[in-house]
């Protein structure tokens, strides 16, 4: 064989393998078009009876457009065209590229991708297969790499050329495990044990993509030279694969697990799978079925065979059969393939269970049935998993909706719930099959009417063999009624709560074993524990020991009794320096069960009890008080009166001693006129004053001065009393209170008392004194009277002022005449009455003047001709001063411009004292005149011993001014009702003090 031959058959059997290794379907043409070679891929495509090489390519291919192998021998490089294979019918996108050896002696045509290149014979055809393609040798040497493998695996092909198989593992490639294996397989090659072989690896062309490598041995004269490798890319493949097989095993298990029973038969009725039967049931193993054609069982299963027989006559059915007492509903479906019928499936679920449980739920709702039927309860049952709900009659009617309906979906029950409630339902149906298996919830339902309804729904899950929830079976029920008392009570036990926290009083319940569950605030404050301490604690944990056990067995006797108690206790404070007392008031609370434990109020009566014991020695003094008002009315002389009320005050309990001073107008200073108790050498040796000096600033001079009661409740610390703090010391008095004697706008005199104890005077106590000081000033004032009219001697006084300020005295100089006031008579709310006379002038220019005077509260005219023409009701009066100071006001007398007071005085008055109150109240007045004189008024009756015997003071005022008025004479010039009016009394009671002071002038008169 020469050289070139040897070339040619080389060439020959490197492109009959390059064709082998190419997927794609090629063929090798010579000059002429004929057909030298092909690849099993093309020859697939090619009718079997028929032989490729020899004949002409033209006669194999139906071309669309141009023969693209025409180009390649005109000189073309590569040339395409769209074709069609004559045998198999499919278009193909055909590429031709030359085939050149000594020169061109041929083309390589591919039928599906576009291969370019100018390798000699076997390296055109290698660079001609669409996929990544690379020769061997048998000492594992890179002989020849197609551009596709060098495009894709970005190395050269001159740096692989050449080099072993390892170098792959050089560039990251392959793993060295891959390198062996590949190694291993050219092996099976070379030593002929296998005619191909296929391997799959990761990452031969590129990371972490998926190829395939066919690897096909290379020939040369009978004897392997080499192998040729093609790579192609099956990464999607492999994971189609990968995806397909896992879908097909969860087929299979969900096929495996399912309760269906499976029949598989193929077109001759023999079963070709089995599954889910129970084969001790059907009295076979499956081994019996597999095979045996579906009629053997005709006898026994009549019903299984009648729906196989159907479906391979192509009909669909499903059907009830009975399999061995067990009860399956089948369906029966006919497979097709090309529109014939190749078998049947059947499928078929063992109901034998639902149906028992159907007929025990319809015993069970018959007897349910009679059981509701006169009762407010429905019934439901879920299926879980399952859209349909049933539903009783009477659940469709608390519902609203139709009672006909049994089974609804679950949305419609949904509808039927409050928007509000929805969440919280549907959590507890969740909760309850996720947890314990029992739901109990309740809810509003849309209900039209202006309340909501309530229902409760409550029920437990049902679980199946394998554990696993099954159904939710329950009842419903109508509870609007009791959400409504339970809204009533929690309305009322909010109240009840309100009212015990806003108590001030401390609040606690106890159950049985005396632990607290409900505490007020009120009681949180009092023990200074946190609320959360308090909580479950009992009184050992909270009071000190002899305080918890008295409390416990305050509990105790109520729960032993079961009935309420109240007592008393006193519960140390602040370190048991203090006690307060406590009234406790325990009594049980009831439950369901009967008595649920105590309930008790502490009430703190410490300040109460101190102020009972204060109000009983308040009440003494009272009475002290009062029996000393009423020994002063009934003293008739000044003497009398300070001595009765002294030696009453000093006697009781409560004073250490009692004065009664007067101030003398000359020197200021203030002396004691009758003293009780043990104060007399104590008050030998101090000095009190009526001014602002040190000596006037102590509570005496304050009180006589201001007229108001003074109280130094400490004398120890008051530093008002430091002229006499020492001496009163000495002599264990601790406070003091003077009294100013008042009446009207005078003070005779102050009533000063002394105790052995600081803080002794309460306010109710000092109004007590107040009272008493007015109805001393009052006797007094009253006694000095008395004195005037008894007294042999009297002083005539005359005080004058010209002020033109006051009205009465410019209107006698405007209308030159002369205005009388007199017979004054005192009236009721210390008013004065006085009788108003104008001489030389209309009577109306005094009555005009009065009525705009603002001292005067009312002016009545009066019917005399001669006078007086009015009856004038004074707030403040000269007469009221004169009175205070012991004297009486004769007249007023207004004239030329001048008004003149006109007094009468007892012999013995200090006239000093008269002119100064007069001046404190009326600054203009001065005295002009001072005159004594024998008494000439004789009373008109017979006096013995005493004026008060015959006519009190009110029956004087009420005769004198019946007499001033006109009362007595005929025709009256005054009646009883204008009269009683002027004196601000009812008539009733004139006419009584009239009735009465008639009797006792008449009974002194005949008596006389």
């Amino acid at each position: 064989m020469s050289e070139a031959s040897e070339r040619a058959d080389l060439g020959e059997g490197v492109v009959a393998g390059v064709l082998e290794a190419v997927a794609a379907p090629a063929v090798v043409c010579d000059l002429a078009g004929v057909v030298r070679a092909c690849n099993d891929a093309f020859e697939t495509r090619t009718a079997e009876d028929r032989t490729v090489e020899g004949r002409t390519l033209d006669g194999l291919v139906e071309w669309a457009e141009k023969n693209p192998v025409t180009g390649v021998l005109d000189g073309d490089d590569e040339t395409t065209a769209p074709a069609r294979l004559i045998d198999d019918g499919r278009r193909y996108g055909v590429t031709a590229r030359p085939l050149t050896g000594d020169g061109l002696v041929g083309a390589v045509v591919v039928f599906d991708d576009e291969p370019e290149g100018d390798w000699p014979v076997y390296r055109a055809a290698l660079d001609a297969a669409p996929d990544t393609v690379y020769v061997v040798d048998t000492d594992y040497r890179f002989r020849a790499v197609s551009e596709r493998f060098e495009e894709r695996a970005k190395i050269p092909r001159a740096e692989l050329v050449g080099e072993r198989m390892e170098r792959l593992a050089d560039y990251g490639l392959v793993s060295e495990e891959t390198v062996t294996e590949g190694r291993e397989a050219l092996d099976a090659l070379f030593d002929g044990e296998k005619a191909e072989v296929q391997l799959v690896s990761e990452g031969v062309i590129e990371a972490g993509r998926i190829t395939e490598t066919r690897l096909a041995p290379v020939t040369h004269d009978g004897e392997v030279v080499g192998a040729v490798a093609d790579v192609r890319d099956v990464t999607e493949r492999e994971r189609s694969v990968e995806a397909r097989q896992s879908s097909e095993q969860r087929l299979r298990t969900i096929l495996d697990t399912m309760p269906v029973a499976m029949l598989v038969l193929d077109g001759d009725g023999r079963v070709d799978h089995v599954q889910g039967l129970d084969f001790e049931h059907v009295h076979c193993d499956r081994s019996d079925l597999v095979g045996e054609r579906i009629d053997a069982f005709a006898g026994q299963y009549g019903g299984l065979v009648d729906g196989c027989r159907r479906a391979l006559d192509g009909a669909a059915n499903s059907a009830t059969v009975t399999l061995d007492e067990r009860t399956y509903e089948a369906v029966f479906e006919p497979v097709r393939e090309n529109g014939e019928v190749t078998g049947t499936i059947a499928a078929a679920v063992d109901v034998t269970d639902r149906e028992r449980r159907e007929r025990e739920l319809a015993t069970t709702n018959e007897r349910l049935d009679l059981a509701l039927e006169n009762t407010e309860a429905g019934v439901h049952e879920w299926e879980i998993g399952q859209d349909r709900v049933y539903w009783h009659e009477t659940t469709s009617r608390l519902f609203g909706l139709d009672p006909e309906t049994n089974y609804r979906s679950r949305s419609a029950f949904v509808d039927q719930v409050h928007p509000d409630d929805r969440e919280r339902v549907q959590w507890a149906v969740e909760d309850a099959i996720e947890t314990d298996g029992e739901v109990r919830v309740e809810y509003r339902v849309n209900d039209p009417g202006e309340e909501p309804r309530w229902l409760v729904s409550e029920g437990e899950i049902v679980y199946d063999d394998d554990g696993e929830p099954d159904r939710l079976v329950g009842t419903v029920r109508d509870i609007t009624e009791r959400k409504q008392r339970e809204r009533e009570l929690a309305e009322r036990e909010q109240r009840l709560r309100a009212v015990i926290e806003s108590s001030a009083d401390p609040i606690a319940m106890q159950d049985t074993d005396g632990h607290y569950r409900v505490v007020n605030e009120a009681m949180v404050e009092t023990t200074g524990c946190p609320r959360s301490h308090l909580r479950g604690a009992t009184p050992t944990d909270v009071f000190q020991a002899d305080t918890a056990s008295r409390l416990e067995r305050h509990r105790r006797d109520v729960l032993s009794t079961d009935s309420a108690r109240v007592a008393r206790e006193r519960i140390p404070e602040d370190g048991d320096r203090r006690e307060r007392t406590v009234q406790l008031t325990v009594a049980p609370y009831h439950g369901p069960d009967g008595v649920q434990g105590t309930v008790t109020i502490a009430r703190d009566i410490t300040e109460l009890e101190r102020q009972r014991d204060e109000l009983e020695t308040l009440t003494a003094i009272q009475e002290l008080v009062q029996k000393g008002i009423r020994g002063v009315t009934s003293a008739t002389t000044r003497e009398e009166i300070k001595r009765t009320v002294c030696d009453r005050l000093a006697s009781s309990t409560f004073y250490e001693g009692a004065w009664i001073g007067y101030r003398d107008g000359t020197t200021k200073q203030i002396s004691p006129d009758y003293a009780a108790g043990g104060i007399c050498d104590y008050l030998d040796g101090i000095s009190i004053r009526s001014d602002t000096s040190d000596y006037g600033q102590g509570p005496a001079g304050r009180a006589y001065r201001t007229g108001e009661v003074q109280v130094v409740d400490d004398i120890r610390e008051d530093p008002t009393v430091e002229p006499w703090r020492a001496d009163a010391l000495e002599y264990g008095l601790e406070s003091v209170a003077v009294v100013p004697l008042t009446h009207g706008s005078t003070t005779h005199g102050i009533l000063v008392l002394y105790t052995d104890r600081p803080d002794t005077f309460s306010d109710r106590e000092l109004d007590g004194f107040e009272t008493l000081g007015t109805a001393v000033g009052s006797a007094l004032g009253a006694a000095q009277h008395r004195r005037l009219l008894e007294s042999d001697r009297v002083l005539e006084l005359s005080y004058e002022t010209e002020t033109q300020s006051d009205p009465f005295i410019r209107a006698s100089n405007e209308h030159s005449c002369r205005l009388v006031f007199e017979k004054a008579v005192h009236a009721a709310d210390d008013l004065v009455i006085t009788y108003l006379t104008v001489e030389d002038a209309d009577p109306e220019v005094g009555g005009e003047v009065a009525r705009s005077f603002d001292l005067i509260e009312s002016v009545r005219r009066l019917d005399g001709d001669d006078g007086p023409h009015y009856e004038l009701q004074w707030t403040d009066s000269l007469f009221h001063v004169v009175a205070d100071a012991g004297a009486r006001g004769t007249n007023v007398v207004v004239e030329d411009g001048v008004g003149t007071l006109n007094v009468e005085a007892p012999g013995d008055i200090d006239v000093r004292r008269v002119t100064e109150l007069l001046q404190r109240r009326f600054p203009e007045l001065d005295l002009v005149t001072k005159r004594e004189r024998e008494s000439t008024d004789t009373p008109w009756w017979h006096v013995h011993g005493d004026i008060g015997a015959c006519l009190t003071d009110r029956q004087r005022d009420v005769l004198q001014a019946a007499y001033y008025s006109g009362y007595y004479e005929w025709p009256r010039k005054t009646d009883a009702e204008t009269l009683a009016d002027s004196l601000d009394i009812a008539t009733s009671t004139l006419l009584q003090h009239l009735r009465k002071g008639h009797n006792r002038v008449l009974e002194a008169t005949f008596d006389s």
